[in-house]
């Protein structure tokens, strides 16, 4: 993850391990999942869906770039920024 420097993917800093954890400092996101905002809504546009992929395909196609794939992509795990 430090390889990536994405505005559409969240920032490691920082990594620090313990006897039976590891904790991981990364940007704080405030907005919720993916999952969650499709499911608060009963219908959204083709405008907001457009914005929504278009930023998930950016960051995966630098993910990509890096030759780093995503192995669990889908909606539970990608946080939406509130602007």
């Amino acid at each position: 993850m430090r390889q990536l420097d994405h505005d559409n993917i969240i920032k490691l800093y920082e990594v620090y391990e313990g006897e039976k954890s590891v904790y991981l400092v990364l940007d704080y996101v405030q907005g919720g999942e993916l999952f969650t905002f499709i499911k608060s809504k009963k219908s959204y546009s083709e405008e907001t869906a457009r914005k929504i992929m278009k930023g998930v395909l950016s960051g995966l196609a630098h993910c990509h770039s890096k030759h780093i794939a995503h192995r669990d992509l889908k909606p539970e795990n990608l946080i939406l920024v509130l602007l």
